[in-house]
């Protein structure tokens, strides 16, 4: 929230100031907020999602009768540029491109090669390299099509905000542009751009007209591996990697006896130190992982050494089972590879170094429950 006022906020005084060469006021420019990309038929469609920001600014503090205006533009060209010269002759104002805050690229695009496409945003000047980035497998049109709760406009989504979720919620972590290219370019490096989708059941308006309520959700993820992509993981496939990147703040482990679900412990910020062993063709993998937490809840009574047992096993599984299901895919999920680089590997000798189930050596787990709450 704090984040959006500032933003809002900032535009505005930008836009007041006087004394500046070309200066233009707020109504004088298109701010795009958004833009997403697709690719089809040899062609990129480019999506701009379009916000009046003097009516967010007004819409703090205050409750709202009606949507706040929303535009969503949409062009095509062979290239990226091509269409954005092609959205400039229906535009009637220029573009201000310095306030984006989100950007989605679609599977097509993913599987097309996205170095055309980074290579086009970042030689405009305008752009910023902080922008969330999302990759998706539903229409770019519809998602830049919703709204927040209680009319507020879509910069109150997961699409502007998702470090907010992430913080009480920690599973798939939210990545900025600047780290996604840092990481799918450095040798062995594999980034993992969130899935963003539409959920249509989980909430709906109620009242005399009642009708579903379509919000965004972090389905899974895409993986790139040095600018290639690999191919899509659900979220929950990727249920391991909570525990091994950093800046994981709260995440749940459920208690597992005999298949059946007893209870869940909530963990806080869980750290991983991943250590190579051995050399070369001979390189294997322990992943060393600590963490504490507290019982959130519990069906039944249970001694403390019991709920330790069965956090550690359920969080080797975790680990264990994302790794798997990585490999199926010819996913390096965890980075390992790049670890290798790190550690004095060449880009040359990381093409001849092959990953298989046998890499990950060991995955030792250090649970200690902290308190059981009022259940004790």
């Amino acid at each position: 929230m704090k984040q959006i006022r500032k933003l809002s906020i900032g535009i505005l005084l930008l836009v007041s100031l006087t004394g500046c060469w070309d200066e233009k006021e707020i109504g004088e420019h298109n701010y795009a907020t958004a833009i997403g990309i697709d690719y089809k038929e040899e062609k990129y469609l480019l999506y701009v999602q379009m916000l009046d920001f003097s009516n967010v600014a007004k819409q703090e503090g205050q409750k709202q009768s009606e949507e706040a205006p929303l535009y969503i533009g949409k062009s095509s060209g062979a290239t990226l540029q091509e269409a954005v010269n092609d959205l400039y002759k229906t535009s009637q104002q220029p573009f201000n491109w310095g306030q984006i805050g989100s950007i989605i690229y679609s599977e097509a695009v993913l599987k097309n090669g996205i170095e055309k496409v980074q290579q086009a945003i970042q030689r405009n000047g305008e752009f910023r390299y902080t922008p969330w980035m999302f990759g998706t497998r539903e229409s770019i049109d519809e998602l830049f099509g919703l709204t927040g709760f209680f009319h507020l406009p879509p910069l109150y989504t997961i699409m502007y905000q998702p470090e907010d979720i992430h913080g009480k919620y920690s599973y798939i972590k939210p990545l900025r542009m600047h780290k996604f290219i840092s990481i799918y370019k450095d040798p062995g490096g594999t980034a993992i751009l969130p899935s963003i989708s539409i959920d249509k059941s989980a909430w709906k308006k109620a009242g005399p007209e009642e009708k579903a309520k379509k919000t965004l959700k972090i389905n899974g993820g895409f993986q790139i591996n040095e600018g290639k992509y690999k191919d899509w993981m659900s979220y929950e496939e990727l249920t391991g990697l909570r525990w091994v990147e950093s800046k994981t703040e709260n995440t749940t482990v459920k208690l597992v006896d005999e298949g059946n679900i007893i209870g869940n412990v909530e963990i806080s910020s869980p750290s991983a130190k991943i250590k190579q062993v051995g050399e070369g063709d001979n390189a294997q993998f322990n992943i060393i992982i600590k963490a504490t937490g507290i019982l959130a809840d519990l069906k039944e009574e249970l001694p403390i050494e019991t709920i330790e047992k069965l956090v550690t096993k359920q969080i080797e599984e975790d680990v264990k089972t994302t790794y798997q299901k990585g490999m199926e895919k010819q996913i390096d999920i965890y980075n390992l590879k790049h670890r290798l680089f790190l550690n004095g590997m060449k880009p040359e000798e990381l093409k001849e170094y092959t990953l298989s189930e046998d890499s990950l050596n060991l995955i030792s787990v250090d649970f200690l429950l902290e308190s059981k709450g009022i259940y004790h």
